[in-house]
């Protein structure tokens, strides 16, 4: 009998809709609706609104929605500050198991703080960058140091000696996670890149840095890989293929809103350096720290 339960349930259910896909703006939305209309019937009859409203929070667990449309009528209706704190943006980095803050985390949070650099001023003073114009761009030391340490990576990077590098860990610490982009796990928290292209440009800004000056070292990890993502925005060419990298623009629909998503893309081969918010004001800042 439970086991026939289960099957029915199972035919009933969308997928699409629910578990992991489930929407929340969607489901409160879709609960209020059928509060109300709960309360018109209950008005009536008590155990006809008691039972309205049963049948509907099971239609909504099973099925997502109550209402067909709600993805359009609650972008279109929902205010933007209650979508904001519930919809997940495209772009968020976000973990597959949420790290336990600690004492530890919290106190190495506070260490990389500390010690944070001004990530301009840093790299002007490092021979990192120079200003050309109005912009600022790779001294000739660094871009040559840069290509040199391209060429001794090999076509994919995704290993966990080399990406190792990056966060000052031992290779063992670092796993290679199955994922359609470069990925891995450090700890319990998953760190990715847009591309292999991406990957390869870290690694060998990350090496010609690190040739280049000391201080490199002496600059929060977390702030390092942050200022490595950023640099890939000052490249010209591909790292894999050496084709022209060009900035795109293009809208992306999650469930309940429409992002404005801004791409640096080679022309040649496809792949994405860089993915930003054009109202991020603050992308690349010194902030995120990740302990």
């Amino acid at each position: 009998m439970r086991e026939s339960i289960r099957a029915a349930l199972a035919r009933v259910r969308n997928p699409e809709y629910t578990g992991e896909n489930r929407c929340v703006p969607c489901t409160i939305v879709n609960v209020s609706l059928a509060a109300v209309a709960s309360a018109i019937v209950g008005s009536v009859s008590r155990k006809g609104g008691a039972a309205a409203f049963a049948g509907s929070l099971a239609a909504i667990g099973l099925r997502g929605y109550l209402v067909p449309g709600t993805p359009a009528l609650t972008k279109r209706y929902l205010p933007a500050p209650i979508l904001e704190q519930f919809d997940t943006h495209p772009l968020e980095e976000t973990d597959e198991d949420a790290e336990e803050l600690t004492t530890e985390t919290i106190e190495e949070y506070d260490r990389q703080r500390e010690r944070a650099v001004d990530p301009e001023r840093f790299l002007l003073e490092v021979g990192a960058v120079e200003a050309r114009g109005n912009d600022l761009s790779f001294t000739d030391e660094l871009a040559d140091r840069i290509d040199d340490r391209l060429r001794a990576l090999p076509d994919d990077p995704l290993e966990p000696e080399l990406v190792a590098e990056l966060y000052g860990l031992e290779p063992a610490t670092v796993t290679v996670v199955d994922r359609s982009y470069p990925a891995v796990r450090i700890g319990r928290r998953i760190h990715k890149w847009p591309s292999t292209a991406a990957l390869l440009a870290d690694l060998a800004t990350h090496r010609a840095l690190e040739e280049l000056t000391e201080r490199w070292r002496e600059v929060p990890q977390a702030q390092r890989i942050e200022l490595l993502e950023v640099l890939r925005s000052f490249r010209e060419r591909c790292p894999s293929c050496e084709g022209p990298i060009t900035l795109t623009e293009d809208t992306v629909d999650s469930c309940c809103q429409t992002y404005a998503v801004h791409a640096l893309n080679c022309d040649g081969c496809g792949q994405p350096l860089l993915e930003f918010d054009p109202n991020g004001t603050d992308h690349g800042s010194s902030g995120g720290f990740q302990p």
